[in-house]
């Protein structure tokens, strides 16, 4: 499915990237408008719960295709359990699961203060919690970046292997 029309996807070989994202903009977005609702005007506590909502459904399709990524790599990495980057996948893997089943419990709180037009009285604890998601997302993301820019996950391994035998171009941009 994704040869033609995705070429780029083909090559990592998952569908991960198109995802990723998702969470940390809606998350970080939620974050920001909890603290506008705060300390301006609470009318933005409700871009702040939809921002939260998405965040939660966007952050579950994103741990479902890290996945599939983390299989889809192992299956195509020849070195297996002793690539690089392998145990580092993992610590990955469990603060995104981490950043999700907090989100989860946020979007259950946020509902039950919505549903109850309590946000006066617990919107410090709403403000706190979507911080510690904010910062969550953040650390769980860096962890991913690290694996695509420092360990090279998901790279095409033909790539890695022209560039180890010299086949790449000097830092002079000579093309």
């Amino acid at each position: 499915m994704t040869g033609p029309l995705f070429p780029g996807l083909s090559a990592i070989l998952n569908l991960h990237p198109l995802f990723v994202h998702f969470p940390i903009a809606f998350f970080i977005g939620s974050a920001l408008m909890e603290i506008i609702a705060v300390f301006y005007h609470e009318r933005f506590h409700m871009v702040a719960t939809w921002l939260l909502y998405l965040g939660v459904f966007s952050s579950v399709l994103t741990v479902g295709s890290g996945f599939g990524a983390a299989s889809s790599i192992a299956a195509h990495d020849p070195r297996g359990h002793d690539a690089p980057a392998h145990d580092f996948i993992h610590i990955h893997r469990n603060w995104m699961l981490t950043t999700t089943s907090f989100g989860i419990f946020q979007a259950i709180f946020c509902l039950w203060v919505n549903q109850r037009n309590k946000w006066p009285r617990h919107r410090w604890g709403l403000l706190i919690g979507s911080l510690i998601l904010a910062s969550l997302v953040s650390l769980g993301a860096d962890r991913g970046a690290r694996l695509v820019f420092e360990f090279g996950v998901g790279v095409n391994p033909e790539i890695i292997d022209q560039s180890t035998k010299g086949e790449h171009l000097d830092g002079g941009h000579g093309h």
